[in-house]
């Protein structure tokens, strides 16, 4: 069985270095693969201490590199590259799931941004932005509201060569209020989005578990909605809410992104848990996800404290079940929200 790493060995996300094997397994290909191209000098790493002998590792712009190269491999996108993560219900696992999909999707080559809407600021978190960081960093806030606005292109901090965010912090709890005056309050921050969509692969979009009017700018700015449903009644019942303000929004802006559904925190041996997937299958089946995330630890420890599930815990079920989203999420079809039955 693979031990799971203490917080002491574990280098965060942002800074880590990757040894052959981890290279080889978060690109999804052989070390034989690594050798060959470290061989013909694409990728250099670097040599480190190991105890009493030395270790070759590899950072970021190796990493990048080698998505690129090795793009081919990967799901081909759709063109829903906005994706807006929301639900009006929180403790679902929303900004567990944005977060872990947005890192793995940058690891297989992806030009991936994370816009963290909450100001609870948790993808923000699981990003490897210190409380320090994020506190002096402008927020969404700074480039809609003021005389003097900010380009968005000012908000955006780079985690990784190819992983950025634009942060959140305690501030954006006011936005909403001080929209409310503003002339077209429902498009201010999302026409921002939109104007950057062809400057990356995937925006990923983390909002607030509630229906602001900061959410319903995200939703309209969102090619797709990715709605993460836990396993339970009250799941249910957020997403009756969440699909009625998709149908307002419908009627008054003519605007329906495509919707996904992804069942998470599932566990098979709870029966309120098999019983909720069976509601949500029978009542949202055609928007589901195959992939269900079934409810992991590594998965919750690994994002509190920064960084991948798969790098935390290879053998961990999350690990598995991040891929087989991130690869769904990228490359898959999906219904539009007018699709929805009443």
């Amino acid at each position: 069985m693979t031990s799971r790493p203490t917080h002491k060995q574990l280098l965060p996300f942002r800074s880590f270095l990757f040894n052959v094997k981890q290279l080889a397994e978060t690109l999804s290909v052989s070390r034989a693969i690594i050798y060959q191209l470290e061989k013909e000098g694409f990728i250099e790493g670097v040599v480190v201490p190991s105890g009493a002998a030395e270790k070759k590792v590899f950072g970021w712009p190796d990493v990048a590199k080698l998505g690129a190269r090795l793009r081919h491999r990967q799901p081909v996108p759709t063109n829903a590259k906005i994706k807006v993560f929301a639900n009006m219900k929180g403790g679902v696992g929303k900004s567990t799931i944005a977060s872990q999909f947005a890192m793995r999707a940058a690891c297989c080559g992806f030009k991936t941004l994370v816009v963290d809407l909450d100001a609870q600021a948790h993808a923000t978190h699981i990003l490897g932005i210190s409380e320090a960081e994020r506190e002096s960093s402008p927020t969404i806030q700074d480039a809609v509201i003021g005389d003097s606005p900010l380009p968005i292109q000012a908000l955006i901090k780079q985690v990784t060569p190819l992983l950025s965010i634009i942060p959140a912090n305690l501030n954006l709890s006011s936005l909403d209020m001080e929209m409310f005056t503003l002339a077209k309050r429902e498009e201010r921050s999302g026409r921002l989005l939109r104007s950057i969509r062809d400057d990356w692969d995937i925006i990923v979009v983390d909002t607030a578990p509630y229906a602001s009017l900061v959410t319903i700018n995200a939703i309209l700015a969102a090619d797709e909605l990715c709605t993460v449903a836990s396993t339970e009644y009250l799941a249910v019942a957020g997403l009756k809410k969440l699909f009625r303000i998709m149908r307002d929004l419908q009627e008054q802006f003519d605007h329906s992104p495509s919707v996904r559904i992804i069942p998470n925190l599932f566990d098979v041996r709870e029966g309120h848990a098999q019983e909720a997937l069976g509601v949500l299958r029978q009542k949202y089946g055609e928007f589901l996800t195959s992939t269900v995330v079934r409810r992991n630890v590594d998965l919750k420890d690994a994002s509190k404290r920064s960084h991948a599930v798969w790098l935390y815990n290879r053998s961990a079920t999350g690990a598995e079940d991040i891929a087989t989203l991130t690869a769904e999420l990228i490359g898959g079809a999906a219904l539009q929200a007018n699709e929805v039955a009443a």
